[in-house]
């Protein structure tokens, strides 16, 4: 085991002594698929396949993957706005899957949402007022003139003026409409928000406004977020911990700087070494991912990555892979750190582009993932190719989320 320190995360540290807020168990989400007109049942979406994970109290987790692997559909399904196919969720100790339609009511003032739309997720035909203050005069916390009141502290607090009440949502910018959905989930005091790709439609500059905007409610508000995202300089900059979903099931989730310092999962290095370096001096080894994903209609058998993985061996096309906790924190789902079915031949995992810390030898360098920001140039010469030919990127971030011209790397898009 190398013996490079590690940074301490005292959110983490804390969260060792302490009872999850949301616990997901084996979450599981098929859409159906019919035909003809009789609407014949002929197969299902895997959308979500078995997905667990925890949330501490004022813990932010990441969930970063490929454009439809299902991360979206996990959040909206642990809130229980889809319905799920099996599994369960625990908010607390209340299985929110069992409490009656009067419970949930109850419930949702604790467990909010963000949507990723910051244009079609406001009502074009309400007042500023409406929108944030209707939730509050549902559950009855409040209304008229203290509804008015509460809204206009609302819209100060995310940093827009109070007069903006009587406005609609047209007359905003793109970044002014997410910080009203952003008050519109903090009107009911929540534990719990699912932040559902909140920055993704917005410009650079703005995306660093708005996650400074979330980290500082986080701390005021003592907020718990399920960050979903495809950048991954933001997710790295505002996570605690970060799962890594691909095909419906999380591949990889560990504390922020494991994650970076030491992927495990092939995929999870395939999608670091996605990064470009923005010093031409500097060589980096990239990672071509051959092949297409999968569908999730008919996902493969055994390992879901096996069909693309550089160091796929024999029991992954066949045995589908449990998680393992590989080391303390830090979950794989991969044969190769099962120890029933790790490989004997240690040659297997030099077909790896990281070979993990504990294989390393002492005289061996470590290569770790590199954190630095490309350009926007940068980017679209050293386009990742994750399929037979090259994909276009997404929008990105800056890497020290301050207002910047120099955007980061994105999650390359299936």
């Amino acid at each position: 085991m190398s013996t490079a320190l590690k940074k301490e995360n005292p959110k983490m540290s804390a969260n060792t002594d302490r009872e999850p807020l949301v616990r997901v168990r084996n979450l599981q989400k098929y859409f159906p698929i019919k035909k003809g007109i009789f609407n014949r049942h002929v197969g299902d979406v895997k959308a979500v396949d078995g997905v667990s994970f925890d949330v501490f109290p004022n813990e932010t987790l990441g969930l970063v993957g490929e454009s439809g692997c299902g991360k979206t559909t996990t959040g909206r399904t642990l809130l229980n706005l889809l319905e799920p196919t099996g599994g369960k969720v625990y908010f607390r100790d209340d299985s929110i899957y069992d409490l009656s339609e009067e419970q949930m009511r109850a419930l949702r003032r604790k467990m909010q949402i963000i949507f990723q739309d910051p244009y079609s997720s406001l009502n074009p035909r309400m007042t500023i007022e409406n929108i944030i203050g209707e939730a509050m005069e549902f559950h009855g916390i409040a209304s008229g003139d203290e509804r008015r009141q509460k809204v206009e502290n609302l819209l100060e607090r995310v940093g827009l003026q109070p007069s903006y009440i009587t406005r609609y949502p047209h007359e905003f910018s793109g970044g002014q409409r997410q910080r009203i959905g952003i008050a519109r989930a903090l009107a009911l005091n929540p534990d719990f928000i699912v932040c559902d790709e909140a920055v993704s439609a917005l410009d650079v500059s703005v995306q660093a406004q708005v996650i400074n905007l979330l980290q500082d409610l986080q701390e005021e508000f003592n907020l718990s977020y399920l960050f979903i995202a495809h950048d991954l300089s933001v997710v790295k900059h505002i996570s605690d911990r970060i799962a890594v979903m691909y095909l419906g099931q999380v591949a990889e989730l560990a504390e922020t700087d494991d994650l970076f310092d030491n992927p495990l999962h092939p995929y999870t290095q395939s999608l670091l070494s996605a990064i470009p370096v923005p010093d031409p001096k500097r060589k980096k080894t990239r990672v071509i991912l051959k092949g297409d994903v999968p569908s999730p209609i008919n996902p493969p058998s055994g390992c879901r990555f096996h069909t693309r993985c550089p160091a796929c061996f024999a029991p992954c096309d066949n045995v589908e892979p449990r998680s393992i906790e590989a080391e303390p924190g830090h979950f794989v789902r991969c044969h190769l750190y099962d120890p029933e079915y790790a490989p004997k031949d240690a040659s297997v995992f030099d077909r790896l582009p990281v070979k993990p810390r504990h294989l390393a030898s002492p005289d061996e360098p470590i290569v770790e993932a590199d954190e630095s920001a490309p350009s926007a140039a940068d980017q679209e010469r050293d386009e990742v190719v994750v399929e037979t030919q090259s994909d276009g990127g997404n929008s990105a971030d800056a890497g020290g989320l301050e207002e910047s011209s120099t955007p980061a790397a994105t999650v390359p898009e299936s």
